[in-house]
């Protein structure tokens, strides 16, 4: 599957003009309770050139068959990283990984060390509000009990957070001991259920519904975690993709590129705060990428 799964990442570089970075299983395969049925859920990042004409993609989404593919800009990909999103670490800390980079490595030990816990947990808390009002509540007496998965796993994120004081791990197994001992035996059951099935219809359980409920109101302690290294991390994804040049044309374009690098250098400081300074305006735009590999 994975040459399957590369052969479609190279179909579409070519097609949109990118360069992909690295690219991740984030799906159910990734969390650990796949189904034989379960489609993969492809993700990744990549750059491309910043200073063309035409608008710039920041995201690219395609289904083809089983495989569900979504790929983000790394600008896109950093500014909802400077927001410590928890998409972001969800992607940075998959265990399956189809294409990879070492700026991969860079960025997960950044948002390690400079993510709000304040914030990843209230990203958290919305997401299980969000699922939890759309697929269960009010639905009747049967639900869909998978969705308790979903619903339940970012609750134990949250206790895995004050606990640890770390960013959760991706696979349910190692955070599912952070819930109470009845709900580990509820989500278990639901896993070993659902690998059978992606249909999974059963009685609501209205004891592990009071449970999530009992967190949407929660009050979390603030933080003053920042990043400071997300400039830096942007300047070499681009510039460690740059072919050796060959020949003086491109050694004008490699000038022009560190030349704009430098110009904007007060600019391209300010990423390392948390304002709400957009990473989509010219603090990142570069001269010219210039010949890409991996």
């Amino acid at each position: 599957m994975k040459d399957k799964i590369l052969q479609k990442i190279k179909e579409i570089e070519k097609q949109e003009d990118i360069k992909v970075l690295f690219l991740i299983e984030s799906g159910s395969r990734a969390w650990g309770w796949e189904s034989e049925d379960s489609d993969y859920d492809i993700r990744g990042v990549y750059v491309q050139n910043y200073n063309q004409f035409k608008d710039l993609k920041n995201q690219i989404n395609l289904v083809s068959g089983e495989l569900d593919i979504e790929l983000w800009d790394l600008k896109k990909f950093l500014t909802l990283m400077r927001k410590s999103n928890p998409s972001v670490w969800e992607w940075l800390s998959s265990d399956i990984i189809y294409l990879d980079n070492p700026i991969r490595a860079e960025l997960k030990t950044e948002f390690v060390k400079g993510c709000s816990r304040f914030a990843l947990k209230k990203h958290y808390i919305s997401m299980a509000r969000q699922n939890f009002q759309k697929y269960i509540h009010q639905i009747g007496d049967t639900a869909n009990l998978k969705k308790y998965l979903y619903v339940l796993r970012s609750i134990v994120c949250i206790n895995y957070i004050e606990e640890k004081g770390l960013p959760p791990p991706k696979n349910y197994k190692n955070v599912i001991s952070f819930l109470p001992e009845n709900l580990i035996r509820f989500f278990e059951k639901i896993v070993e259920d659902k690998k059978k099935s992606e249909s999974l219809e059963g009685k609501r359980n209205y004891e592990a519904e009071q449970y999530i409920v009992s967190f949407f109101d929660k009050q979390f302690e603030r933080d003053n975690s920042r990043f400071t290294k997300l400039r830096d991390l942007f300047d070499r994804s681009i510039e460690q993709l740059i072919t050796t040049p060959s020949d003086s044309a491109s050694q004008v374009v490699n000038d022009g590129l560190n030349l704009g690098l430098k110009d904007n250098s007060n600019e391209l400081s300010q990423i390392s705060s948390n304002d709400e300074t957009s990473l989509n305006s010219n603090i990142f735009q570069s001269n010219k990428i210039g010949d890409l590999k991996r």
